[in-house]
């Protein structure tokens, strides 16, 4: 039997599930190569030319072979073999922290009743080197914005509705929280142990979807949306109990309608409070 039939056989074999097509491909790229190094090799030439067609051929079946077991272990889609496109999880926090800036909405559900929800829609503006800021709506209307401003350690809190503010010092610590910053919630889920929901269309997009309770509690469930072409994440949502007004109620917040890499200008970071606002203590 003939070395490229062994590979043809052993791939059949391969008790493993990949994908028919990128097989085929990969079969005929090591077969190409198999009936190359062959016919060279019956080739007449000068003397030391058959050594270096062993050489060559010899490299040909070990590259093979390299493609052949990441067939078996289902790794087509980093060879680009035609595999079926989808998410690689190794990639998207990579792809998320290239991205040192990010704008998303982000909505906050709050339960009181069958018949009262709170729900408060935002805004968010995330750059490394400025900080954070949070433009919170209510019935519609901008009701207050808020700022982490880590390089200056700290943080403020405007009521636009109410024309008052608070002024908060940050420790060191405080500073450096990044709890605003979706890739926080990335390294969250990511880094534990997490259960795989399939597809799913979110906001018009075709993505893959992970979910876990390890960091969160077994009331309380976080999910990760990742675009399929892209690996960049667009939503992530989480679901459980809060304390509000002395009870805990049912809480859900929606982060999505990511811009990554989005170009941001310090002056949106600046808090610029009106001087007839009344400052909180």
């Amino acid at each position: 039997m003939r070395p490229a039939d062994d590979i043809r056989r052993f791939i059949d074999k391969a008790a493993v599930s990949t994908n028919p097509q990128a097989d085929k491909a990969v079969l005929e790229i090591v077969r190409a190569a198999h009936e190359e190094a062959t016919n060279n090799a019956s080739a007449p030439g000068r003397p030391g030319a058959r050594s270096l067609v062993m050489k060559n051929t010899y490299v040909k079946l070990a590259v093979a072979a390299v493609i052949i077991f990441a067939v078996v272990l289902g790794l087509t889609e980093f060879l680009g073999t035609g595999g079926k496109s989808g998410v690689v999880w190794a990639q998207v926090m990579l792809k998320a922290e290239q991205a040192p800036m990010v704008i998303y909405d982000m909505t906050v559900e709050i339960t009181y009743s069958q018949d009262k929800k709170l729900v408060l829609p935002s805004k968010n503006y995330v750059a490394g080197d400025y900080g954070t800021r949070s433009d919170v709506l209510f019935d519609g209307k901008l009701s207050m914005i808020q700022y982490r401003l880590p390089g200056k350690k700290v943080a403020y809190k405007i009521r636009v509705d109410k024309k008052k503010y608070w002024r908060v010092d940050l420790s060191e610590q405080e500073a450096a929280g990044d709890r605003d910053d979706p890739r926080t919630w990335l390294k969250m889920i990511l880094s534990g142990a997490y259960t795989k929901l399939g597809r799913a269309t979110i906001n018009g997009v075709a993505a893959e979807g992970i979910e876990c309770r390890e960091f969160v509690g077994n009331d309380s469930i976080i999910r990760l949306w990742v675009d399929v072409e892209t690996n960049l994440p667009v939503r992530i949502e989480t679901e459980g109990l809060g304390m509000e007004a002395g009870q805990m109620r049912p809480h859900k917040f929606i982060m999505e309608n990511f811009e990554w890499n989005a170009p941001l200008d310090a002056r949106l970071f600046e808090p610029n409070i009106p001087p007839d606002y009344e400052q909180m203590k």
